[in-house]
């Protein structure tokens, strides 16, 4: 399994690292069971904060569908505590794609499983 391991040094503290496959299996636990026509908008607008590297938009928005009473998202809420406003921008943009890839990676689940395709 090729693990890619995301790492970056802040300003005169430790280095930080995070597993960004680890990220992306908390992020399609998080959103496997919503429906595609959320992620999709969600999709659409994280796309667009990761372009513009606005992390506060990417974390807004995805806190924004994120804080909703469901037990599979705390996984990734505590890696977006954990992470928000220490990113570098470099970093930034593996993270945001590894958090988009992981919801876009659900709508194949949600086929398999005989989910409705729009909810």
């Amino acid at each position: 399994m090729n693990t890619k391991i995301l790492k970056w040094k802040l300003e005169g503290k430790e280095e930080k690292e995070i597993d960004l496959e680890k990220l992306k299996n908390a992020t399609f636990l998080a959103f496997k069971e919503q429906s595609n026509n959320a992620k999709q908008k969600l999709v659409y607008g994280l796309l667009e904060a990761a372009k513009n590297k606005d992390q506060n938009r990417f974390f807004y928005l995805l806190l924004k569908s994120a804080n909703k009473p469901k037990e599979n998202f705390d996984p990734l809420l505590n890696k977006l505590q954990e992470y928000h406003n220490i990113l570098p921008e470099e970093a930034f943009v593996n993270f945001a794609y590894s958090i988009i890839v992981g919801i876009m990676s659900t709508y194949q689940y949600k086929n398999e499983e005989g989910g409705k395709e729009n909810e």
